[in-house]
């Protein structure tokens, strides 16, 4: 909420001076801030205050009550666009700006959270990727003859 004066008035915000310095210009510290801050090294740490799991790169591997690592599910399409990869010799991050051109939102995360079964992305984005490696979906029980030619298709 913004704060208001009491005629209505929008209050200005108090300005941020941002301050630079090379390490040069910066004192060095004084034998007494040195002493206090071994002393605050040599202390123990109160961690309760830190949420136990935080967002972010570092995640802990998630284990079964059993204390096994979970494994992704698996899927057809994470497995077939991992094979295309391969066959094609294509980096991640190259099936990544190849599939941007079709979806532009796309984010590199995305892609490579997918493909190692840590995430779930909405169908217009499994589209982009399939496009991208030039693969298709199809029925299992669809014969040859019902094939048409072009991209390889993964059987579902």
């Amino acid at each position: 909420m913004k704060a208001k004066s009491r005629a209505g008035e929008r209050k200005p915000k108090p300005r941020l001076r941002t301050i630079r310095k090379s390490a040069s210009e910066i004192a060095p510290p004084s034998a007494r801030d040195l002493e206090r801050l071994r002393r605050a090294m040599e202390l123990d740490i109160d961690t309760s205050e830190i949420p136990e799991r935080r967002s972010g790169r570092a995640t802990r591997a998630r284990r079964s009550p059993e204390g096994r690592p979970i494994t992704p599910s698996e899927s057809a399409i994470r497995d077939a666009i991992r094979r295309e990869l391969d066959h094609r010799q294509i980096t991640r991050y190259e099936l990544w700006k190849r599939a941007r051109v079709h979806r532009p939102t796309l984010s590199e995360s995305a892609v490579y959270e997918f493909l190692r079964g840590e995430r779930q992305i909405g169908l217009e984005y499994v589209e982009a990727l399939l496009v991208a490696v030039d693969l298709e979906v199809r029925r299992r029980n669809e014969t040859a003859r019902d094939a048409r030619p072009g991209p390889r298709r993964v059987a579902i």
